[in-house]
């Protein structure tokens, strides 16, 4: 055949080809359809299949694993699972008119062969206890025996039935192999057994609810695991990691979880991350130490009713993904802390003191995707404490919040629906941490507005940037001011004790209406107001000084009350607009001061002023 007929016969190809493409339907939509079981085993492979929107019977595909160690995939949807882990699989569609289509599953991946249904075990000297195995999958049947060992034969000896017999207080591990280290058939299990001198713990088990009462941390396990379900678990005593794991891994048996009679102790079973590509060995498990909750811990613990345990000193950050309906902390805490979560109801105790949320979130870079950051959230009313003296927040109330009147220091940050003091409180000064919106303006944090906010007696200073941190700092780094990142307000109400209002304390106020400033007011600081939306304000006679731009670029504001007999100093383009017709509307002042406000320098910034009655 000639080269031009070559030629020939590939073009038609090329034109065959491209009109078959072109006859494909376009996918729209497309899912990885679910097994029988999210949890999968080396040795086995499993078929995938996809769901399209419109429906095609033979899509083109295109397949990948988030880790290739863990398993591989071929071009059809083949999964083999190759080690223990968790993986993801991704699909793509090939025939999507260009546009992205995908769509992904996550698998649990397990090693097929034998496990124990112990993971740590405390025993008495001289206690002989009988280790039962397991096999996964539940079909799989070794053609082989499994095999016994003890790392300490002196403290605990085991037969090849897997009796094991504690010799003299201690600490061993039990292992039990399947198979040749250098099989591919190979698996192995372990269990840590401390031997040491013990009262065993007393139970109670009816309809569903188990009560226990234990005087040594890591008994449980030994209990519950035969327990088919429990509608709540009650724990009197210590606990260790061996507790804490047991209800992770039986997190699904749980409704309730109430260790609010357990004091949390270190030791016990560790929870080891999965080896990195980049480590050369197994990395450290990860333990309970004292007064420390590894958030590896807590992110599994995902109970729906949950009441924590004593002694926790570290920040606990729960999954984010999973929502509490309760979340209880018992009395005893006089300090908390809580990281990431998303809860219906949080309980706090009568003797807390000091309560901080979300706190490691703080400060929110922009530069690290900050707006996907989620803030924690409570959807149901949060009753805080009446002794409660300093509160740190960072979250997003659904509900309206009362701030006790025992607060000496308040930080508020987020999105909130409502905000009142109590009527009386200790609480001075009111600074630039109490803030309505997130420093960055991320969406995801919520625009915060208020019905209204009632500041409390014994209140002295607005500090500067009080309630307008966030859009103050959006200003000072753009030269720009956004309205909708100012407080929003109904109303305000200001205590009576109130003295100072400090720089930049209500900049860009969003209350549109009147506000009336409190008697006994002596200073509006430098751009107190500036660009605030209010149409008329009161100054009290006790006023003594406006700074500058104090009251600039307020456009909708017409009138202005100055009740001081002597007018107050004026700083700098004080009620300053841009141009002489954009004065505002009319002053009044009290009887007989009018020609002493014209002197001062009112008269250029209002069309009229004129003497109060």
């Amino acid at each position: 055949m000639s080269l031009l007929h070559r030629l020939g016969a590939l073009a038609t190809a090329l034109l065959a080809l491209a009109s078959c493409t072109a006859e494909d339907p376009i996918v729209q939509q497309l899912s990885i359809a679910p097994l029988a079981s999210d949890t999968l085993y080396t040795g086995r492979s499993y078929q995938l299949e996809v769901r399209t929107t419109p429906e095609v019977d033979a899509p083109r595909l295109s397949w990948s694993v988030s880790d290739a160690s863990l398993a591989s995939i071929q071009y059809g949807g083949l999964l083999k699972p190759l080690a223990s882990g968790e993986v993801t699989v991704y699909v793509t569609s090939l025939n999507s008119g260009g546009q992205r289509v995908r769509n992904s599953r996550r698998f649990l991946l397990l090693s097929s062969g034998v496990y124990l249904r112990d993971k740590s075990l405390t025993l008495n000297p001289l206690e002989r206890y009988t280790l039962s195995t397991q096999y996964l999958p539940a079909d799989y049947r070794p053609s082989e025996p499994v095999h016994w060992s003890s790392s300490a034969p002196d403290i605990v000896r085991v037969d090849q039935s897997g009796q094991v017999e504690a010799l003299q207080e201690g600490e061993a591990v039990v292992r039990v192999r399947l198979g040749d280290p250098l099989s591919s058939t190979f698996s192995e299990d372990s269990v840590s057994i401390t031997v040491s001198h013990h009262e065993a713990p007393s139970f109670t088990y009816r309809e569903g609810i188990l009560e226990l009462t234990q005087r040594v941390p890591g008994l449980l396990p030994q209990v519950a695991k035969d327990i088919p379900f429990f509608t709540k678990i009650i724990v009197h005593g210590p606990i260790n990691g061996s507790d804490l794991l047991f209800f992770v891994e039986q997190r699904d048996k749980i409704a309730t979880l109430d260790l609010g009679d357990a004091q949390l102790s270190p030791g016990g079973r560790g929870i080891t991350r999965r080896r990195r590509w980049n480590e050369t060995k197994d990395p450290e498990p990860i333990r309970v130490t004292e007064g420390r909750l590894p958030d590896e811990f807590a992110t599994g613990l995902q109970i729906k009713r949950l009441t924590l345990p004593l002694g926790i000193q570290n920040e606990l950050n729960f999954n984010p993904g999973y929502s509490y309906e309760l979340l209880r902390c018992p009395e005893g805490y006089s300090s908390l802390s809580l990281g990431t979560l998303s809860v219906q109801s949080l309980e706090l105790p009568s003797s807390l003191r000091q309560f901080y949320c979300g706190q490691s979130l703080l400060p929110i870079d922009e530069k690290e995707g900050s707006e996907e950051r989620e803030l924690p959230s409570i959807t149901k009313e949060l009753s805080l404490p009446e002794g409660l003296e300093e509160l740190r927040l960072l979250a997003k109330l659904s509900a309206p919040l009362s701030l006790p009147r025992g607060l000496r220091a308040v930080t508020l940050q987020g999105s909130y629906s409502d905000v009142s003091f109590a009527p009386t409180t200790q609480l001075r000064s009111l600074d630039h941490r109490f803030s309505l919106l997130s420093p960055a303006h991320k969406p995801s944090f919520g625009r915060a507005s208020f019905g209204v906010l009632t500041l409390p007696e014994g209140l002295e200073r607005l500090a500067p940037y009080a309630l307008a941190a966030s859009v103050w700092h959006s200003y000072t780094a753009s030269g720009t001011i956004q309205p909708e990142q100012g407080c929003a307000l109904q109303a305000l109400r200001l205590p009576s004790t109130l003295r100072h209002i400090d720089r930049a304390a209500l900049f860009a106020l969003q209350l549109k209406g009147p506000l009336t400033l409190p008697e006994g007011l002596l200073s509006l600081g430098d751009q107190a107001l500036y660009a605030a939306a209010i149409t008329e304000i009161t100054l009290p006679s006790t006023l003594q000084s406006i700074g500058q731009q104090a009251l600039a670029q307020c456009k909708a504001l017409e009138l202005v009350r100055c009740l001081a007999k002597t007018p107050p100093s004026l700083g700098a383009a004080a009620f300053f607009r841009p141009t002489q017709s954009e004065r505002i509307a009319r002053l009044l002042v009290p009887r007989g001061t009018k020609q002493a406000y014209t002197q001062a320098g009112y008269g250029s910034y209002f069309f009229q002023i004129d003497e109060l009655p």
